[in-house]
């Protein structure tokens, strides 16, 4: 009762960063899942012969990459390149979307 709205307007921020950290785990276990699931499908189809394996590290491992300043001039190119292919193919992929959603 002896709140005022601006003692409430920071529960509201926290509830919505809480909402977000929520989402986020929930995203993240899909990811983990996502690969559970490749795994035992590429296994059940192709038998034991199967190259899928499961992740080594937590995903957040992974996502820490080398710094710019490291890498050499080549994997700097090549990365360059797979960003460009991938930009190119959701491209086409849009431009051959496009007329169907216009119709």
């Amino acid at each position: 009762m002896d709140s005022c709205p601006v003692d409430i307007e920071c529960y509201h921020e926290a509830e919505i960063l809480r909402e977000k950290r929520s989402d986020r785990e929930r995203w993240h276990m899909g990811m983990y899942n996502l690969n559970a699931f490749s795994v035992a499908l590429s296994t059940a189809l192709s038998g034991r012969k199967s190259k899928a394996k499961y992740i080594d590290k937590p995903l957040l491992e992974q996502a820490q990459t080398v710094p710019d300043e490291e890498l050499t001039e080549e994997q700097i190119e090549q990365e360059r390149q797979r960003l460009l292919l991938a930009l190119q193919v959701s491209q086409a992929n849009f431009e051959l979307n496009k007329g169907k959603v216009d119709e």
